[in-house]
């Protein structure tokens, strides 16, 4: 019995790191008026070694009926170090599939250490929402 307690926990813990979940945007409190979004689990955190970029899935997880389109942004902090961030395509319509793609680059220049990229999410009518993408930027060789 122990071991089934066990690997429930572990089951659970391995689902709960598995994603990285924000609150719900939208007109919370409506029925089919909100959303989130699900970023790749944050440990550890996405390398990017200098002059590379890479691609991480953005998903929107809509209410049954969500009808807005939403506009994505990128901010990276701390900013100006060399690293950047943006999203594709800028605007989801609730027709397309739900996945947006963040596309991180790293400089030949770019500071060595932690960055957290805030992808924000804007519904046409509603409040926004962001999920934090953690990536690092390992020492130059």
């Amino acid at each position: 019995m122990k071991a089934l307690y066990m690997s429930l926990i572990v089951g659970g813990l391995l689902v709960a790191t598995g994603c990285n979940v924000s609150t719900t945007g939208g007109k919370t409190g409506e029925a089919n008026g909100s959303f989130k979004l699900k970023g790749p689990a944050n440990t550890p955190a996405t390398t990017v070694k200098h002059g590379e970029s890479t691609t991480k899935e953005i998903t929107i997880d809509p209410e049954k009926n969500f009808k807005e389109d939403i506009t994505f942004d990128a901010k990276v902090d701390p900013a100006d170090k060399g690293v950047t961030a943006t999203v594709e395509p800028k605007t989801w319509g609730a027709d397309k599939p739900k996945k947006v793609e963040l596309h991180i680059k790293a400089t030949d220049e770019a500071k060595e250490g932690e960055y957290n990229i805030h992808v924000t999410g804007k519904p046409a009518k509603g409040e926004p929402t962001t999920v934090d993408v953690k990536v690092k930027v390992p020492e130059k060789k």
